[in-house]
């Protein structure tokens, strides 16, 4: 007959209490309850483990033998205890991510900001790719949740993804552009126009490249650049236009360093979406993560 853990831990709570009444009021059984528990782990064990006397019961030889492990069995069960009290708690722990690098540019650092403060046992662990490269780790089971620019299609039975902001790309030209100072801009205005674009794999590439196919627009591609900081250096140095998230070009657009010329152009706007396993199988420290960046602001 195999031991049962549960009655190691019983029979811990009877030693301590030398009775078996006080230990079934402790751990809710009836005192018939513990007697049979008793039975069936000295049955397991060979040899008689209690021994009666006119105050309770105390273990026999082979009971003193057996204490320590089933002492050991209950500070394991309450290493375990603590140990998923303290990942509930998000106490310790580790958030592992992986973000395409205007996510990462843009959102990413204000939610884990706000994550780290909160939960400051936890460490972060953040990947930077292009959504193509960011996907290719989330299959790969080495991040937890990928944030990417647009939706993606075919994904596994145990993967799921939601959507947590909308974005828009901005056509983004330097400010000594022939464009800069042009309003009310049509996809014909941007026939032969000379662009830097993000590397192949990149969701703004992507979306880009198809807006204008769906205008019929050809474009002159000047230079092709790994990275969206990449680009806009490109495009301060006067290599040619860009289309860029408008998250990623705020400051320099601010500052006067870019300028995004209004252009009516369908199809630049974009969902920026959360990959993960189903959330029954998450983490809670990737759970609390995802909660946090819900609640990010869409404007």
């Amino acid at each position: 007959m195999a031991i049962n853990p549960v009655h190691l831990l019983t029979f811990v709570r009877v030693c301590q209490l030398g009775n078996l009444s006080a230990a079934a009021e402790e751990l809710n059984l009836t005192q018939p309850a513990v007697s049979s528990q008793m039975g069936l782990l000295a049955q397991a064990v060979g040899e008689p483990l209690l021994v009666r006397h006119r105050y309770g019961v105390r273990p026999t030889p082979a009971g003193e033998g057996l204490i320590p492990h089933a002492v050991a069995v209950q500070r394991a069960l309450d290493g375990a205890r603590g140990y998923v009290a303290d990942l509930r708690g998000l106490q310790e722990g580790v958030l592992n991510v992986a973000a395409s690098s205007t996510i990462s540019a843009t959102i990413l650092p204000g939610v884990l900001a706000a994550y780290h403060a909160r939960f400051p046992g936890v460490g972060l662990h953040v990947q930077q790719g292009n959504t193509g490269e960011v996907m290719a780790l989330l299959l790969a089971q080495k991040c937890a949740l990928a944030l990417i620019e647009g939706p993606v299609t075919g994904l596994p039975a145990d993967l799921w993804q939601g959507v947590f902001r909308r974005d828009r790309l901005r056509l983004v030209v330097a400010a000594g552009h022939p464009l800069a100072g042009r309003t009310g801009l049509r996809p014909p205005d941007l026939g032969g126009l000379g662009v830097v674009w993000r590397e192949s794999g990149s969701g703004t590439r992507e979306v880009a490249k198809s807006a204008l196919e769906h205008a019929d627009v050809q474009t002159r591609e000047v230079l092709t650049l790994t990275g969206t900081e990449a680009v806009k250096e490109a495009v301060l140095s006067g290599l040619g236009a860009a289309f860029l998230s408008e998250l990623s070009v705020r400051r320099e657009v601010r500052s006067g360093l870019l300028v995004c010329p209004p252009l009516d152009l369908p199809g630049l706007e974009r969902d920026l979406s959360v990959i993960s396993a189903r959330e029954e199988t998450l983490p809670w420290a990737v759970r609390t993560f995802l909660e946090l960046l819900g609640q990010q602001p869409l404007s």
